[in-house]
């Protein structure tokens, strides 16, 4: 790591900051309600899929585009498509690509048309799921820590519906199946990433590598050891990258700028150290 970068991770360290912006607090009591309450769904229910949310923060906020976020752009892999007519209702939707004739239209925008993975049948790893070589692949055009993924809910159950994928991660999208690398749950955003009264949107699921590993390119498959459910398909309406401090992976600040921003920050730390020494 050069030096800017190891002057902006100790700012971050020192500061406390999340590797996600929090739009509300995570949720750990099990009563407690995510998303649109005509989902029915509570931390239990996450709790009972197998979800741990002392380690993904599941929360109630609505995503927001962190800085140089832009949206993946798909290459291959999709098999089906739609368009979701009235996201107020879930169900409201048809068989439709935007542009009429390929599937890109669907899988690079927020828009309620979403693309699927459903002709890559099989089990891998273990789970009943398609195989990383054979899901939707997007390039989300840097080297990204994170990926988030948008998805259409086209019928419930929730959140069964939105967390029915896999998160694939590498560095050449026509890897084989070894060359992907499985990314784990870390945040979900409970409100979604269109405000309500729209609720086809479900959540907002955040995954990521460990160990700060980065890559350029993500597979999405329905099912598989990352799913909660598991039923032959899935409904993606777009991905976007992020680094592992939570922002975009578009053009990033120069490192001079880099540094000179860590350098403010971890003096900022400094001053505050010093004058809770001086107060004791």
């Amino acid at each position: 790591m050069n030096k800017s970068r190891l002057l902006v991770a100790a700012a971050i360290a020192c500061t406390g900051w999340s590797t996600l912006a929090l739009a509300d607090a995570c949720l750990t009591t099990p009563t407690d309600t995510v998303g649109n309450p005509v989902f029915g769904a509570t931390v239990q229910t996450f709790i009972n899929a197998g979800i741990n949310p002392t380690t993904t923060c599941i929360e109630n906020g609505l995503w927001s585009n962190p800085s140089n976020f832009a949206l993946g752009s798909y290459i291959k892999g999709a098999e089906g498509a739609g368009f979701g007519f009235n996201p107020t209702i879930l169900g409201q939707y048809n068989g439709a690509l935007k542009d009429g004739s390929t599937f890109g239209g669907n899988a690079n925008g927020l828009d309620f048309y979403w693309v699927q993975d459903v002709g890559n049948q099989g089990t891998f790893n273990g789970a009943v799921g398609g195989a990383p070589s054979g899901g939707i692949v997007w390039d989300l055009g840097g080297q990204a820590n994170q990926v988030a993924i948008f998805v259409f809910v086209d019928h419930g159950p929730v959140p069964e519906e939105v967390l029915e994928n896999t998160a694939w991660l590498s560095n050449d999208s026509n890897a084989a199946d070894g060359g992907w690398t499985q990314a784990s749950l870390v945040h979900v955003y409970g409100a979604g990433w269109s405000p309500d009264n729209d609720i086809a949107d479900g959540f907002v699921a955040v995954y990521q590598l460990s160990g700060g590993q980065t890559f350029r390119f993500v597979s999405v498959t329905w099912g598989g050891p990352g799913a909660i459910q598991r039923d032959g398909d899935n409904e993606i309406d777009a991905v976007g990258g992020l680094t592992e401090q939570g922002t975009g992976v578009g053009t990033a600040p120069e490192p001079a700028t880099l540094a000179l921003i860590g350098l403010a920050i971890s003096a900022l730390c400094f001053s505050r150290r010093r004058h809770k020494t001086d107060q004791t």
